[in-house]
């Protein structure tokens, strides 16, 4: 199950008059406990947000800020996760979206302290533009620059991608 907590701004929620309103920290709890489904919560920013997803017996968050499209001043994803791993590294799964578009940044949000990433916007072009043979060109350059990334990196396994990589 997967829960947007700032989906105040879907355009089907808007056009569909379907109440929208920020999730609080009762809402995440009930949530959970009503689904025996893992339940990711997804446009996490903050470490408080973080924790309180934690608490609620949330399987995984997703730090996002949804491409900036939301509010396009709010901070990247890349800037806020380090925060949110020192903070939740052994509580809960942390998956990162946003600005990723090469294996290299897969690689660097992995280093960050990710868990998984998640990619959207670039395959979805590839699918509109191209249809399935779109997503595999992409998905083969994904690979490709991940590859590139790692040896130069010196990293043989995703168990040695760590953030003393970056610097």
């Amino acid at each position: 199950v997967g829960v947007d907590v700032d989906g105040a701004c879907s355009y089907a929620m808007r056009t569909h008059n379907k109440p929208v309103f920020k999730k609080s920290h009762e809402d995440i709890k009930e949530l959970v406990s009503s689904t025996e489904l893992p339940v990711i919560i997804k446009g996490i920013m903050c470490p408080e947000d973080a924790l309180k997803a934690a608490e609620s017996g949330a399987a995984a968050i997703v730090v996002s800020n949804h491409g900036g499209r939301v509010m396009d001043h709010t901070p990247g994803t890349a800037d806020v996760l380090p925060e949110i791993v020192n903070e939740l590294k052994d509580k809960i799964k942390i998956i990162v979206d946003g600005g990723i578009r090469t294996g290299y940044d897969v690689v660097k949000m992995l280093a960050l302290g990710a868990n998984s990433v998640l990619i959207g916007r670039d395959i979805i072009r590839a699918a509109v533009g191209a249809g399935t043979k779109g997503v595999k060109i992409h998905m083969d350059y994904m690979q490709n620059t991940f590859q590139k990334a790692m040896k130069m990196t010196g990293c043989r396994s995703i168990d040695e991608v760590t953030p003393e990589i970056l610097y």
